[in-house]
């Protein structure tokens, strides 16, 4: 006799959980694949290299809850987005600021962030 509780079998649900704000990104998809889709949206224009680093930094940042992790990417976008666009709302500056101040906390990303910011910040009108 096969005792139930012994031969039910464990099932492994998975589940994506996809975030959308602004330009879609999926903050739970694998980060090679965020930043690759960012490159090609964003492959030329003002400060895409830094902004791809930022991006991967807020995406690997251990010290960034979700909900922040999410918010700075978004961020990202709006302002590789802006630049793009030559900033025609005079937004960057403010969304960088924004962006600066959101990984402030964030001990692992916080000075390298600032430092790539401070690089995009000179491409945008203060």
């Amino acid at each position: 006799m096969i005792d139930a509780s012994t031969s039910e079998e464990s099932r492994v649900v998975t589940q994506n959980n996809f975030h959308f704000r602004g330009q879609t990104t999926f903050i739970n998809q694998p980060v090679d694949t965020v930043i690759s889709d960012f490159q090609n949206d964003h492959r030329t224009g003002p400060g895409a290299a830094e902004l791809v680093q930022v991006l991967r930094l807020v995406l690997t940042s251990r010290d960034l809850a979700d909900t922040d992790r999410q918010e700075a990417a978004a961020l990202v976008h709006m302002v590789a987005d802006d630049l793009t666009n030559g900033d025609p709302d005079s937004q960057a500056p403010t969304r960088l600021e924004q962006l600066r101040a959101l990984v402030a906390g964030a001990a692992d990303i916080a000075q390298p962030v600032a430092m790539l910011i401070a690089a995009v910040s000179g491409l945008t009108p203060l």
